[in-house]
């Protein structure tokens, strides 16, 4: 059983599943991104990595890594009331796009995020 360390939740409350939470496909793709990431990450003092999908009613940045160990990395280009329209496998294909962008993303701007690397090959999804 893992840590949860990675979540996916949508900055639109209430259109996907309820509150800030998604739909079954989302949380079993969170619980299959979760089996595969090593724990603790090592990653600076982070111990959770959370998407936030579309865009967002108050400021954000960008990514953000809180004082409570919680990361946070915007994707604002993502449409709760489009991903509900597809079908199951379609949601999991851009889950996973979406979070193979992310993740790379991170590689790409910091040195000490050999945790995505590992998380990657165990996940067999490409690596940078």
């Amino acid at each position: 059983m893992s840590q949860w360390k990675f979540q996916i939740s949508p900055n639109e409350r209430n259109v996907i599943g309820v509150g800030y939470r998604m739909d079954n496909v989302a949380w079993t793709f969170e619980k299959k991104v979760n089996d595969a990431l090593k724990y603790p990450f090592k990653f600076h003092k982070i111990n959770k990595l959370v998407l936030k999908l579309g865009p967002s009613n108050v400021a954000s940045p960008f990514y953000h890594e809180g004082p409570l160990g919680v990361a946070i990395k915007q994707v604002p280009d993502f449409s709760a009331e489009d991903y509900v329209k597809l079908s199951e496998q379609d949601k999991e294909q851009l889950l996973e796009k979406i979070t193979i962008e992310s993740f790379c993303w991170i590689l790409e701007n910091f040195e000490d995020a050999d945790f995505i690397r590992k998380g990657l090959i165990k996940l067999d999804w490409p690596i940078p």
